[in-house]
Order: C-alpha cells, then sequence, then structure tokens
C-alpha cells in the first residue's frame, strides 16, 4: 500500500479533511479524496513517523494562521494567473466603473479597490496599470489605495516582490512592457511607479472579519473577486457576497468570474452589462436590485452552405445526440476559425454602445418573468441554434428558475463539442451536489478544448481562451487523473 492510500484509509483523514474546509471554504476538495491526500502527503514528506492523529493535532493546536496550517493551504490553493486576465472586464472598468467612481468622489478624492483572492499579484498591479495609464490626469492629488489580499501567505510573498516570469506577462503589447516593467534577466519586475497604490496581505475570505477597517476593506469603491467562489459551496459563497455587498459604498461596482454569476449575484447586485462583460453595482440603500439581462440572440441563420447529400444517398433522419446537426456545424466552424486574443493594451474608454444584433431583453422593479419568457420564446424560434439553448441556460441558472441543466443538455445535443456548454453544466450538477455527472461533464469538456490550439477563443467565453479554459477544467482534475 502505497502513502497515499494509507492516507486516504486512515480513519483520522475525514477529520483533516472537514477541518482544512471548515477553515478555509474549499469545498472544491468535497469530492476529491486524492488531490486532498495526495497534498497532505507532501506535507507530511519530511515528517516520515508523524501519523495523521498528531498531525490533526498540530493543526488543531496552531489554527489556520500557524505556519504548517498555512503551508498545507500553500498546497491547496491555486496560483496560475496573469496581468490583464480576462481584459474585456478590465475595459468594462475602465470605460464605465472608474469613470463613475471618479465623477461620484470627486469631492473626497479618494478611491478604493480590493483584488480579493489576488493570488499572486497581477491582477492588483494591472488596476494601477490601468489606472495610471487612462486615468492619471483626473487622478492627481487623489488618494487611491488597491489591496491585494490571499489566504496563500507564499503568493503575498510574490505579489509583494512584483517580479515574473514570461507566463505572467504573455500577450502584453511590448509597449506596455516596456512602459511598466523592468527586465531582469528572464523575468519582469513591476516598475516601482506602478506600485505606488497597491499592497498586499494574508486574509481568509471564509472567517476573516468584514468590513475590515485597519486593512484597508471598507467603504470600498471596487471589489473585484474572480474565480474564487467556484471552490466554496453554496453557503459559503452566500455568506462571502453578502460580506462583499458590505464592503462596498452604495454605487459601488462588483467584478466577478465568469462561471461566478448565478441568483446569489443577482439578488444583491445589478447586473451591467457592457460590450463582452457583465459587471456588478450596489444598489442605493432601498433600492432592489433591477437586472439587466443579456441581449437576446438574432434569428438563427447557419453561416455556411450545408453541401447537398449524394445522388444514391438515403434521407437524412434525425440524429442522435453525438452527431453534429446543421447549427453544430456553423457553432464549431466558428470556434474553429476564431481569432487568436491580440496582444492585451486596453484602448482609450469608450463609453458602452447598445447592441445591434437584436432587441433588448431587460427588466426594471424585478420583472424578470418577462425577460425569461421573451428568452424562452427566443428558444422557442430558434430550436436548433445550440448557443441560444446555452444562454438560455446561462440565464436561467442565474435567475435560479427553470431548468438549467435541460437547456445546457439541449445545447449539448446541438453541438456535442460545445466545450463551455460542458463546463458550465458540470458546474450545474456540482452546485446541486450531483458529483457523478458533474465529472462526466467536466471529463467531456476536456476531451473537446484538448484537441484546439490554446490561443483560440472560446465561443460564447466572453474573451475566454481555451489554454485558460484547459486550466479552470484541469483544477476538478487535479492530483485524481493524468
Amino acid at each position: 500500500m502505497n502513502r497515499i492510500d494509507a492516507i486516504l484509509r486512515d480513519p483520522v483523514f475525514p477529520r483533516i479533511k472537514a477541518a482544512v474546509i471548515g477553515a478555509t471554504g474549499l469545498a472544491y476538495y468535497a469530492d476529491k479524496d486524492a488531490a486532498l491526500a495526495e497534498r497532505i502527503n507532501r506535507r507530511l514528506s519530511d515528517k516520515p513517523t508523524l501519523g495523521l492523529a498528531a498531525y490533526l493535532a498540530q493543526l488543531a493546536a496552531e489554527g489556520p494562521a500557524g505556519p504548517e496550517y498555512q503551508a498545507l493551504i500553500n498546497e491547496l490553493t491555486v496560483g496560475e494567473t496573469f496581468f490583464f486576465r480576462y481584459a474585456e472586464q478590465f475595459e468594462a472598468l475602465c470605460a464605465v466603473a472608474i469613470p463613475e467612481c471618479l465623477r461620484r468622489n470627486r469631492e473626497s478624492r479618494l478611491l478604493r479597490i480590493w483584488s480579493a483572492g489576488c493570488s499572486i499579484g497581477p491582477e492588483a498591479y494591472t488596476l494601477e496599470i490601468l489606472l495610471k495609464r487612462h486615468f492619471a490626469d483626473r487622478l492627481r492629488d487623489w488618494q487611491v489605495s488597491i489591496v491585494g489580499t490571499d489566504l496563500n501567505a507564499s503568493f503575498i510573498e510574490t505579489a509583494r516582490r512584483g517580479v515574473y516570469g514570461n507566463w505572467a506577462v504573455r500577450g502584453l503589447d511590448p509597449a506596455v512592457l516596456t512602459e511598466c516593467f523592468d527586465r531582469q534577466g528572464d523575468l519582469w519586475a513591476v516598475k516601482p511607479r506602478f506600485r505606488e497604490w497597491t499592497s498586499f496581505s494574508v486574509f481568509n475570505l471564509v472567517d476573516g472579519p468584514l468590513p475590515n477597517y485597519p486593512r484597508g476593506l471598507g467603504a470600498l469603491d471596487v471589489v473585484l473577486c474572480r474565480n474564487v467562489m467556484i471552490y466554496f459551496d453554496e453557503p459559503t459563497r452566500t455568506r462571502l457576497l453578502e460580506n462583499l455587498y458590505e464592503v462596498l459604498v452604495p454605487n459601488g461596482w462588483l467584478v466577478v468570474g465568469h462561471a461566478e454569476t448565478g441568483q446569489q449575484v443577482n439578488s444583491l447586485f445589478t447586473p451591467v452589462p457592457v460590450p463582452g462583460a457583465t459587471i456588478y453595482r450596489k444598489p442605493r440603500p432601498g433600492c432592489a436590485p433591477a437586472a439587466a439581462l443579456p441581449t437576446a440572440l438574432p434569428a438563427y441563420t447557419p453561416s455556411i452552405a450545408v453541401e447537398p447529400p449524394a445522388a444514391d444517398a438515403k434521407p437524412a433522419e434525425p440524429k442522435p445526440a453525438k452527431k453534429r446537426s446543421m447549427a453544430t456545424e456553423s457553432v464549431a466552424r466558428l470556434r474553429a476559425t476564431a481569432a487568436k486574443p491580440t496582444p492585451t493594451s486596453l484602448p482609450t474608454p469608450q463609453p458602452p454602445v447598445p447592441s445591434s444584433t437584436g432587441p433588448s431583453v431587460t427588466t426594471s422593479d424585478g420583472d424578470r418573468a418577462a425577460a425569461l419568457d421573451a428568452c424562452i420564446a427566443l428558444a422557442e424560434r430558434n430550436r436548433l441554434d445550440p448557443v441560444v439553448h446555452f444562454r438560455l441556460g446561462l440565464l436561467e441558472e442565474e435567475l435560479g428558475v427553470g431548468d438549467p441543466i435541460a437547456a445546457f443538455k439541449r445545447a449539448l445535443y446541438l453541438d456535442s463539442d460545445f466545450a463551455l456548454a460542458d463546463y458550465h453544466l458540470a458546474l450545474a450538477y456540482w452546485r446541486r451536489g450531483k458529483l457523478a455527472p458533474a465529472q462526466r461533464h467536466f471529463r467531456n469538456a476536456r476531451a473537446t478544448v484538448a484537441t484546439h490550439d490554446a490561443t483560440e477563443l472560446v465561443a460564447e467565453g466572453g474573451g475566454l481562451t481555451v489554454a485558460e479554459l484547459r486550466s479552470m477544467i484541469d483544477l476538478w482534475f487535479s492530483g485524481e487523473e493524468p
């Protein structure tokens, strides 16, 4: 029996698992015993005589702030990130949220931003780069604070150093590299000028008190909490969103990851769609969130001609789920030929413009039922378009109504290679505690993206690249499957 198998069979293992998830909120490990055991084994590799009971006693005696607990947390968390990740969201901040904050705070001349779950720091530094490249004149004589926090102490040490490899700065425009970084051999150091407003500290989002004014986590104008809540269970996500609501000023802005939208966010914040992204705004006291839902798709028209059948071919029959339909061919063609991302150099901010792709589907005063009815009608008119069903599934998941699982399945019936539909279907199953089908659809999504170039854009991904989706999917298998 190897060491990991021994850890898994030890009767103390479930107690360590419960203690770690309780302290960190990392419900991601609830169904990943092998991955958790592998990480515990790393910590025990230089302590061959220490049994699990003694290790649990050490963790309990130290508490989450203790050195060994922190070392285990460092093994459990993920630090892959890079500058201007999901550039569309930064463009939304640049075009909408930051100008609004500057207008609102013109008397106080204060701007406070929090990068929650900042990992090794690129997100926080990206914010300072954005502000100084696009709003330098307007922020002259302002007091600006950008606070980055993470549970992982080693990540925070890296963030404070501000020195990164080529992976973290990939895709940046050479002009941005020259202006914002100093070359140090094979590394890139953030220039002092772009580190003046940014600070970092260790903070546990699960049990850290919020608001926390001594740490600068209160009366905030903007909070970015991206790709953090996907690791938490439902009660922890709800509690964290309520805390994020409390730390923001009225009309403050929240940015979450693409997979973290949903009823919980919409019940507290107002979605504000802008081209390529959706950001969220805290309503003023006494004002309920008024959802602004995505623009509807136009009537579906295949973008390529379908070759006629050969003379001796049999009449076409309805195709099973694993075969491809006319709609499938068009969507697959779009995915296979998607333009590669251009180097990230934000344009001069422009106000958002209305979409011209179709009628706007919005709600006011909580009239979400009408918006949902409109989207359902759209799906009825475009039954062969997998994208329509996919977007309906996202909307139903956001509002907490209908059957998003069925909508995602319809999208996959029409296009069995629709990776993002598989991914969101897996998340929907996982949120409902259905772990076996969740893992099956994570595997399907992984198999689909494996055939595509890493730099391709994922259809319906809001700027997500194949490499980024791969890394998101791989998190669900870390330590468990090859």
